[in-house]
């Protein structure tokens, strides 16, 4: 597991990525990433990457059984956000 430091920036916090979490992630400088809160732990996913779960997030049609069907078919190839 890696660590970083929370850093005071001016009236903020900021944390600094490491150099392998930026290449996993495919970030560079300027990216936005969309920050969430569950059960106590800070997650960080890059704006424009979905799971099939935060694609149907708010639809109210008929959702199938087995949603995780999609969600084992292995990460990217390409350029895709996963």
């Amino acid at each position: 597991m890696l660590t970083s430091t929370l850093t005071k920036w001016g009236n903020s916090q900021g944390i600094v990525l490491p150099k392998s979490v930026c290449e996993d992630l495919r970030l560079k400088p300027g990216d936005k990433l969309n920050l969430q809160v569950v059960d106590g732990e800070l997650r960080a996913r890059p704006v424009g990457a979905h799971t099939i779960r935060t694609l149907l997030e708010g639809y109210d049609g008929s959702v199938p059984d087995r949603v995780d069907y999609w969600e084992g078919w292995g990460g990217p190839v390409g350029k895709e956000m996963w």
